[in-house]
């Protein structure tokens, strides 16, 4: 059949196929938690649909083809994203920034210092989890003997993690939704900003407020003074580390490439582990591909330390493979059109682009838990009605990000709350004091209410 003259299937047919789609990754997914699977047997399904709706093999292909060009940028992107954390803790980037902010650490500010470290953490890994296993546990412990409550510190812990995951340009799932939605890296996390550059505010006064009522004198900071001591005897703590951060932030304030500023940001970090950690050029191949192996004799310090190299990514990467061929399917057999055409019908307004943007995450989070698949769906499904509409693909990225990352962290059966009931050993009492995740949301609510910071697209 002519490509020009293939019509478009049935709204009706195209809202059967993709729950069709859904309900295969949802069955998989609640077989056994394995992603990249789970949404290759989605490819395969919408692969099906296609043969049935008359598409030939050679343009199923082809829709997959194209579906993951558009995704190669960030699969290169977060490549050189290991490179990039590899490099920065032989340099020891990452030992110098948790050195002088555990010694900065003062009873008197715990809650917003917590929050505050748990941030800088999961920006410099690029980790949310890494975070909560790590800096977390040492944050956990100071609590214990500050006499604050264990649900509000994991709260605080958990919304420094979430926030600084979302505006850090090493992690996975900002890249992923970079990707899902069509959206340069730097341009997502800028868009981020403004939802959650405003949410942490608020986040940190209120847990400044809190934190006054629980504070004594005395403290336990055996686990710091332990931690500080291991990080001086086994590197060189400088402030020269933190050139190659201060360098990738400033490349990208003007504007400079993603794939540029992680690179030379690389270059830098790899000199400076020469210079300042006495490290082998053999060495620095090995933690670009394979990641730094730790080996303080610290078990929760080697656990922080041990992170980055390519291989580490390459998870992510298949994941973005996966999704983007499904969708290219999707799109190829003109189901994700109709569907889309059938939305327009009820979508006037850029206000209701995000309405339903939200609501469809949020639905794909709680059928699923997981915060990736209600990232790849709505982000393949609706990025071009925000085109139709001339609003920036970057309002979607924020918007899917602050439904499905930073809701996953307070879904009692969210993959990401489960992790932190198990890590911290504690209930849903964390919850209501993860902040973040409940400020965010209501903030992007007010802007698409208030026409506020909603970028028009300059296609």
């Amino acid at each position: 059949m002519n490509k020009a003259k293939r019509k478009k299937p049935d709204s009706k047919i195209a809202v059967i196929i993709l729950l069709s789609v859904i309900a295969v990754i949802l069955i998989s997914i609640r077989t056994a938690l394995v992603l990249e699977t789970a949404l290759v047997l989605g490819t395969m399904t919408a692969a099906l649909a296609g043969l049935y709706l008359g598409l030939s093999w050679n343009e199923i292909e082809n829709g997959m083809i194209n579906g993951i060009k558009n995704a190669l940028g960030a699969s290169l992107i977060l490549i050189i994203i290991g490179m990039v954390i590899g490099s920065w803790i032989l340099s020891g980037t990452i030992q110098t920034m948790v050195y002088y902010g555990l010694e900065l650490l003062s009873p008197g500010i715990f809650l917003p210092a917590a929050f505050l470290l748990a941030a800088i953490t999961s920006i410099l890994i690029g980790s949310s989890f890494g975070t909560i296993a790590t800096m977390g546990i040492v944050l956990l412990g100071v609590a214990e003997g500050l006499g604050v409550p264990k649900a509000i510190t994991v709260g605080a812990i958990v919304s420094g993690a979430m926030l600084g995951d979302k505006i850090s340009p090493m992690s996975d799932s900002t890249n992923l939704t970079a990707a899902m939605s069509s959206t340069g890296l730097f341009e997502h996390i800028k868009s981020m900003l403004y939802v959650s550059a405003p949410a942490a505010l608020i986040s940190l006064s209120l847990y400044a407020f809190i934190g006054t009522s629980y504070l004594e004198n005395g403290a336990n900071l055996t686990n710091i003074n332990q931690i500080l001591n291991s990080l001086s005897q086994n590197f060189n703590i400088s402030l020269w580390t933190l050139i190659p951060p201060a360098l990738m932030l400033l490349l990208s304030l003007f504007k400079v490439p993603a794939i540029a500023s992680l690179s030379i940001s690389f270059l830098t970090a790899s000199l400076f582990a020469i210079l300042t950690q006495g490290a082998s050029f053999a060495e620095i191949l090995h933690a670009a591909a394979s990641g730094y192996q730790a080996d303080t004799g610290m078990e929760l310090l080697d656990s922080l330390l041990t992170q980055g190299g390519i291989n580490n990514m390459m998870s992510t990467v298949a994941i973005i493979m996966a999704g983007t061929a499904m969708g290219g399917i999707l799109e190829k057999a003109k189901i994700l059109e109709s569907i889309l055409d059938s939305l327009l019908n009820f979508i006037k307004k850029p206000r209701d682009l995000i309405l339903i943007s939200l609501t469809s995450a949020y639905i794909m989070l709680l059928a699923t838990g997981e915060m990736f698949v209600s990232i790849v769906i709505p982000g393949r499904t609706l990025a071009p009605a925000y085109q139709e509409m001339k609003v920036n693909n970057n309002v979607l990225s924020r918007t899917l990000e602050t439904a499905s990352t930073l809701g996953c962290a307070i879904l009692p059966w969210g993959v990401v709350s489960v992790y932190i009931q198990n890590v911290m050993d504690i209930g849903f009492s964390y919850i209501p004091y993860t902040f973040l995740s409940f400020l965010a949301p209501i903030i992007a609510v007010f802007y698409a209410f208030s026409g506020n910071f909603i970028f028009q697209s300059e296609e």
